[in-house]
């Protein structure tokens, strides 16, 4: 076979007499030691390949899974070809169960399904169908509940507390999520019994009692614990100073000893920790000769985050048992009613689906359990005989389990004693798919090592070396994770049997360190006025530009056993959730010229393409719909313009826009004709046309796919438009009809959120853009892991209804008076345990994240402040940070920096951040650097040392490296720029036709529509815009008082020459001020006063940029505000909006002075006269500056 086992696998492969599970960690070959185990069982024991049941979690996986174990039976075969019982497997393999869960309950089902009803053709739906009836049944069920409404009944009742207002779409979200949730439990209807009767609290008097109260107060008990040793270690620092020890001792005393009342009160129940909540803290006495100012400080932060942290605490105890039993008893009514009508909900949709003969994969599953185990859930006779057809189960990716499935395989396993089951609980990461890791956990706490399991007994064998990985990139997984996870939080320790280990031997290569980056955007200096750059694009720039350095500098992976250089394809970036900042990340990549590719993840109907399509359908079957054939005259198959459709409108003032656009056609107008000659034919060809073929017809005539395939990004454009058309094909092969219905199916995906898997751009066409969760089983040479600074997602802690499998449903209360709500016991306590759960798979989505690089892992983590992260972080930072500390951040990025300041290669991070603590001795070293933010499309220079990294370089290589192109300033250099581009304005860049000053991409800045501006107030662009027209179109004979600018603003505004919002923003008597100036009465009584003044000449590039040559020319434009002729000569005057107080206007003009220096330079060239005086203008404080 050619294959060495590791004593562990070897294990794994041979161990026989019980229920085995492997906890196999990132890379440590699980999926070869399943197949090994599958043919040496077959091979030894002589057991024909159909008489195992393998599970996978998809149908990809599966496929993959047979090929292997085709692979290896090949091998196998080659090695012993006589042996004419392995080539007999190679025909049993087919008819092998080697499938996902969904598959086998499905083969159960058409086999036995008679024994409860269900006919041997039911069909499956897809999950978007089973959404839109899904919806559709709740809402009849809601209308005969409304039919039989009655004043103050429990219905009644729930629709006020948990209708939405103006409807019931907040109370059918929760009955729908609540369904969802439930079906990971074995008996829905029971768990939803048992769940209503949890609230009877009837003879409970103390809320310590009660489940969810044990939790609360369990949590308190970890944080008060937590800052008592915070205290003990605090006043053990104050020894090392006799004055601080003198003077704030006693206060921190006198806190400990306030502690351990609360903690001994917790012991008693809620009422007496409620009695003792408000932790005290005296009063610190006066410090003087203080040696050590740092140490003063870091106690007393110490203890101001305490305070803060324990007032906090302290709320979750200000209402007293009595008080929440009785908000309990007053919600009881609601809930078990939402309970009972969840449950009337799932009887009607069950019915319906039984009478289209239809089943959802949760019934796939439910059904396959209810054939399998009797009423109390153990297996029956039908299971036995299940059990017979099979030597062994086996479960691949068991992590991801829920507790449906797991009595599923326990009830064809004989209760377990076959069945073999691998996985590994620190790569649990779909908990929002309803798996459950606590099953997998449970048994891994709970089964003996194997060598001590007696015969019969279950057992665990738990793999750890890594075939995957470089040391160097294991370390750092284990630096990490040693570090944070822990089972208080994390769900489990990550003690010697969790550490990977490496078995892979890799060559050496000279830059395989782990890389963290820190980009700090309080280095990003902007300009006034200048457009705010957000922390996603700045951390996309970064990514780019150090995906562009690894592949400019010769960065080496290893191909076999020798090195090539990387290529875009060997690199992956992942993010926790890639959709928001998508749009960043490929701008930025394209900018710097690296190709790439996506996942696809994103939403279908918001595709404007599909969008278009969809519309067309629409029209089709209706015309008559205003939104839908706007979308499809303004798209560019037909290209009507806003003018177009203004003039439509101004020609059919009354009636629809359809009417418009008839008569339009009838006045012989080319575009109209044309569209209303196309749209009648399609509707015509409707009547005897499936929705599918219709849609064809559409793109063939209307040339959609190739013109929106011309377009950027037209091939993934495409692949959406087909992927529309073969969602409609298969929604008509399932029996439905008729373009009408075909909308109506859209139209309900895209307002239930369904929507279809957007396909992206093709995967291995450059650098993998993808989420860690798309990421999970795949690995890549080099692998940068971005947004560890983004914020965790508590969506789920802020639904109207809380639920958790264990704790049940948590709601809010109601004030019937107040109308506000208000958390109950039940909805505090299962949002503290949704949290802490969120948070181990956050842990577990790091590691995941980290575990996919083969020999280079670079992370990034973005600080909108550098120096204030540190001063938060700085307490806690070291190792093995407190459990409780880690719980109190925000994001994966800060849990991770905690050791890493630690360490001794963190020295940059520490000193810019002005950290001190106690160093750790890591086995390994990083790359760890402090990155000023950079604005995307801005240049930076980057040394050839930093970029060509990877290997030693020749002094030739090193030369040709350090290469500078002699004319690379000129090609930088514009053909033309506007005078203001020294400080930018708005007015320049319109004469200049949108010239930019360097060759950087700008991104467009789109105006605010009006809506936007009534709601919000215009920017201060846009004011400055406004009284730019003002001073341009004012008549000069009607600027003598207030009244007669405001006169003047009305008229403009008439006239549509400002807006109604930029007509307010402008002051009249701001505008009064500058005429009624000495410099205005000079300027009305000028000769020769121009406003608006635009100009275009050449002039020197030596001029703009001093590194340019003096012979190269450049064409310069610009618009001058105001300039005439006066006794002294030629002045020009510049209008300033800017906000200033009195007295700043002298030193706010120096920023100006290149600006309007260029002005005058252009008009003396222009008019040959010398320009004599220019003045700033300040409309805020009535003010000239003379520069």
């Amino acid at each position: 076979m050619g294959v060495t086992l590791t004593h562990q696998q070897q294990a794994a492969v041979d161990n026989r007499g019980g229920e085995l599970l492997v906890s196999a960690a990132a890379g440590s070959g699980k999926t070869r030691i399943l197949v090994e185990r599958l043919l040496n069982r077959v091979q030894q024991e002589h057991l024909d390949l159909d008489r195992f049941l393998v599970i996978t979690y998809t149908k990809a996986a599966a496929a993959e899974l047979r090929g292997k174990i085709m692979d290896e039976l090949s091998d196998r075969l080659a090695a012993d070809p006589d042996n004419a019982f392995l080539r007999r497997q190679k025909l049993v393999i087919y008819r092998a169960q080697i499938s996902t869960i969904h598959s086998f309950c499905t083969a159960l089902m058409r086999e036995e399904g008679y024994r409860i009803d269900l006919q041997p053709d039911f069909r499956v739906g897809d999950d978007s169908e089973c959404a839109v009836l899904k919806n559709r049944i709740l809402t009849r069920v809601l209308e005969e509940r409304y039919e039989h409404l009655e004043e103050n009944s429990a219905f009644s009742e729930l629709v006020d507390t948990l209708s939405a207002g103006r409807d019931d779409s907040r109370l059918q979200s929760i009955v729908l999520d609540i369904h969802t949730r439930i079906q990971s439990h074995p008996a829905p209807a029971r768990w939803l019994a048992d769940q209503a009767g949890a609230f009877d609290l009837s003879g409970v008097k103390d809320v310590g009692a009660t489940a969810w109260g044990r939790l609360l107060m369990e949590d308190a008990r970890r944080q008060a614990a937590y800052w008592h040793r915070r205290f003990v270690e605090v006043l053990d620092l104050l020894r090392e100073d006799a004055a601080l020890e003198k003077a704030y001792s006693e206060s921190f005393d006198g806190t400990l000893d306030s502690l351990d009342d609360f903690l001994t009160a917790l012991d008693r129940g809620w009422d007496s920790a409620r009695a003792l909540c408000r932790i005290q803290f005296p009063k610190l006495g006066r410090a003087t000769k203080v040696e050590d100012k740092g140490l003063q400080e870091q106690v007393k932060s110490v203890r101001d985050k305490c305070k803060k942290r324990l007032a906090k605490l302290a709320d979750t105890f200000v209402d007293s048992s009595a008080d929440l039993l009785a908000d309990m008893e007053r919600v009881r009514p609601v809930v078990e009613e939402l309970l009972q009508l969840t449950a009337d909900f799932d009887e009607a949709y069950s019915r319906e689906k039984r009478r289209r003969n239809l089943v959802d994969f949760a019934d796939l599953e439910h059904l396959a359990l209810k054939l399998l185990t009797d009423e109390e859930g153990r297996p029956n006779e039908l299971a036995q005989r299940w059990q017979e057809r099979y030597a062994e189960i086996m479960v691949d990716e068991y992590q991801d389990t829920n507790e449906v499935q797991n009595a599923i395989f326990r009830a064809v396993s004989g209760g377990g004693k076959h069945l073999f089951q691998v996985g590994d609980v620190k790569q649990s990461i779909y908990r929002f798919r309803l798996a459950d890791p606590t099953i997998f956990l449970s048994k891994y706490l709970g089964f003996e090592e194997y060598q001590h399991a007696k015969d019969g007994e279950p057992r665990k064998i738990v793999l750890s070396y890594n075939f995957r990985s470089r040391a160097s990139v294991l370390e750092g997984v284990n630096f990490i994770f040693e570090n944070i996870m822990s089972t208080s939080f994390g769900e489990l320790d990550y003690t010697d049997d969790q550490r990977l280990y490496p078995r892979l031997p890799y060559p050496e290569h000279p830059d395989d360190r782990v890389e963290l980056n820190v980009v700090d955007m309080a280095a990003l200096e902007r300009e006034e006025g200048e457009a705010k750059v957000s922390r996603d694009a700045a951390e996309a720039e970064f990514v780019a530009r150090r995906v562009r350095a690894l592949l400019d500098s010769g960065f080496s992976v290893t191909d076999g056993n020798v090195f090539r250089m990387v290529q875009p394809e060997d690199i992956a970036i992942l993010y926790r959730s890639p959709g928001s900042v998508m749009g960043h990340l490929t701008r930025a990549l394209d900018r710097h010229r690296i190709p790439w590719s996506s996942d696809g993840s994103g939403d279908f109907f918001a595709e404007t393409e599909v969008a278009v399509a969809v519309a067309f359908l629409e029209i089709v079957d209706n015309p008559r719909q205003d939104v839908p054939l706007l979308s499809v005259l303004t798209c560019p198959v037909y290209g009507f313009t806003g003018s177009d459709l203004a003039h439509l409108r101004a020609q059919c003032p009354q009636g629809d826009l359809w009417q418009c656009v008839k008569a339009g056609a009838q006045r012989g107008e080319e575009k109209c004709v044309h569209f209303v000659n196309e749209l009648n034919a399609l509707r015509t060809k409707a009547v005897d046309l499936a929705g599918h073929r219709l849609l064809w017809q559409i793109y063939e005539r209307t040339g959609l796919l190739a013109v929106y395939g011309a377009m950027e990004g037209g091939a993934a454009r495409q692949d959406h438009l087909r992927l529309l058309h073969e969602y409609a094909r298969r929604f008509e092969a399932n029996g439905h009809q008729g373009v009408f219905g075909l909308v109506t199916q859209l139209r309900r995906l895209r307002e239930s959120g369904q929507g279809l898997p957007s396909p992206g751009r093709e995967a291995g066409n450059g650098v993998r853009i993808m989420s860690i969760h798309k990421s999970k089983g795949l690995e890549f040479p080099v692998v940068l892991v971005a947004g560890l600074n983004r914020s965790f997602n508590r969506t789920d802690q802020h639904a109207p209804v809380l639920f958790h499998p264990k704790y049940g449903v948590g709601p809010s209360g109601l004030d019937g008076e107040l109308r506000i709500e208000y958390p109950t016991l039940a909805r505090r306590a299962v949002a503290l345990q949704l949290d802490r759960e969120m948070k181990a798979e956050e842990m577990r989505l790091l590691y995941v994240a980290m575990t996919r690089a083969r020999e280079k892992l670079i992370l990034v983590h973005t600080s909108t402040d550098w120096v204030k992260q540190c001063a938060k972080l700085a307490p806690d930072a070291g190792a093995k940070p407190d459990p409780e500390a880690l719980n109190t951040l925000s994001t994966v990025g800060e849990w991770l920096l905690l050791p890493v300041l630690a360490r001794p290669d963190a020295a940059d991070l520490r000193a810019a951040g002005g950290v001190t603590c106690q160093l750790l001795i890591p086995e390994d070293r990083w790359d760890i650097r402090l990155i000023p933010a950079v604005k995307p499309g801005v240049r930076r220079t980057e040394q050839t040392e930093q970029t060509a990294r990877g290997r030693h370089l020749t002094e030739e290589e090193f030369a040709k490296l350090n290469w500078i192109n002699p004319y690379a300033a000129l090609a930088d250099a514009p053909s033309k720029v506007t005078a203001t581009q020294l400080k930018g304005r708005e007015l320049d860049e319109e004469a200049a036709e949108g010239t930019a000053l360097t060759a950087a991409p700008k991104e467009i800045d789109f105006a605010r529509p009006r809506f936007d501006q009534a709601q919000r107030g215009l920017t201060a662009n846009e004011i400055g815009t406004a009284m730019h027209t003002v001073m341009q179109l004012i008549r000069l004979d009607h600027t003598g008082s207030v009244s007669e600018v405001a006169e003047e603003i009305a008229r403009m505004e008439a006239q549509e020459s400002l807006t109604p919002a930029a007509a307010r923003a402008v002051r009249p008597d701001q505008v009064a001020a500058f005429f009624a100036s000495p410099l205005g009465q000079e300027a009305l009584c000028a000769p020769d006063l121009r406003r608006e003044f635009k100009f275009s000449l050449l002039t020197s590039a030596a001029q703009l940029d001093a590194s340019l040559p003096e012979e190269e020319q450049v064409l310069m434009q610009g618009v001058i505000d105001c300039c005439f002729t006066g006794p002294e000569g030629l002045t020009v005057v510049d209008f300033k909006t800017d906000r200033l107080w009195p007295g700043e206007e002298q030193s706010h003009s120096e920023r100006y002075r290149a600006q309007i220096e260029a002005y005058s330079a252009a008009l003396s060239r222009i008019t040959g006269v010398q320009v004599r005086r220019r003045v700033l203008w300040y409309f805020a404080t009535g003010t000239g500056v003379e520069i």
